[in-house]
């Protein structure tokens, strides 16, 4: 049994007459498992987060957690699954309470769960401090966020999170706000949880970005999403959808990623089949890429192509996967990033 699993899910944000913001998405996760969702802005990335975290209720479809319907959990059960379940944010700015320190931050979650005695919270906020790579002292508790540099604000949200000794973290986007030279080290604190050894549980990701480098480090022996408008239209291992996409629009995505060296940025050109028609309204109708699609035909305009096998457990939603090049020039230009 999956550790988590979104089934068929269509959300539709109140007030909106425009497409639903997914639109029957079905995700697994196993425990231990890192998921990566990528697309663009807008693709619904980060309702798929909320929705997993429990912050949206799906207008239809399911979310279960370990084979229970969340929205049906009450009592001990809800406490439990509230726990196990934590979302780290794409914002350290806006997602810490500006009026609470650190402390302030820390102590109430881990008193209203009982996993710690009053007797003993700070030195359990010491050491959870210590763990996320923060000073494990007491002035540092009494500071609040905005006496904090950016990563010291994102290594307290993931604090934050981890406290709670979850077994499931959404991850959306914790890395684009950040410096690059901090992006690395933030990736390695969240990859280090996964042992499980400082809190109890292997730690599960669903790691949401818009950054193919990022998820191809994050990810590494993992499985990739890619979603357009609302819409699962690629999945697979890692390595697999980087190097042999089986949908346009991944390896359009896969297309607009900068190569620093100017060697590999000249062999790296894509043919101009499939970049002549790559901007365009996403189709209501038929497949959602269809009016961006160079390789579109008749049918990809009259019907939705249903997520198919190709090998190697790569799911896609195309008609014709055959024809979609292989990108091993720019899995070389993402390895010199």
């Amino acid at each position: 049994m999956s550790l988590l699993e979104v089934a068929d899910v269509t959300h539709r944000y109140a007030g909106t007459k425009a497409a639903p913001a997914l639109n029957q998405v079905s995700v697994s996760v196993s425990r231990g498992e890192v998921v990566a969702v990528v697309g663009e802005s807008g693709c619904g990335k980060t309702t798929l987060g909320k929705l997993v975290a429990g912050f949206v209720r799906p207008t239809t479809g399911s979310v279960r957690f370990e084979g229970r319907d969340i929205w049906s959990l009450k009592g001990k059960d809800y406490k439990t699954w509230r726990r196990s379940v934590q979302m780290v944010h794409q914002d350290p700015y806006s997602s810490l309470n500006p009026g609470l320190t650190i402390a302030g931050t820390l102590r109430p979650a881990l008193l209203r769960h009982r996993l710690v005695g009053r007797r003993g919270v700070q030195d359990e906020m010491l050491r959870i401090l210590a763990l996320v790579g923060l000073d494990a002292t007491p002035a540092f508790l009494r500071r609040y966020p905005h006496q904090l540099s950016g990563g010291q604000r994102q290594r307290v949200a993931i604090a934050r999170a981890m406290s709670l000794r979850p077994r499931l973290i959404v991850a959306d986007e914790v890395t684009s706000m950040l410096d690059v030279s901090l992006r690395v080290a933030i990736l390695d604190l969240l990859l280090s949880f996964r042992k499980g050894d400082a809190i109890d549980d292997m730690i599960t990701y669903l790691f949401i970005s818009h950054d193919f480098g990022v998820v191809r480090y994050f990810s590494r022996g993992g499985r990739i999403i890619v979603m357009f408008y609302g819409v699962l239209v690629e999945e697979g291992p890692t390595e697999d959808v980087i190097s042999h996409p089986c949908h346009p629009y991944t390896y359009l995505l896969l297309e607009a990623i900068p190569v620093p060296d100017p060697d590999v940025a000249e062999r790296r050109a894509a043919p101009a089949s499939l970049v002549e028609q790559s901007e365009g309204q996403p189709s209501l109708t038929g497949c959602v890429f269809s009016n961006r699609c160079p390789l579109a035909q008749a049918k990809c305009h009259a019907s939705q192509p249903p997520l198919t096998d190709v090998g190697g457990a790569h799911l896609t939603a195309c008609f014709f996967p055959e024809r979609i090049p292989a990108v091993t020039h720019l899995v070389e230009g993402i390895n010199q990033r």
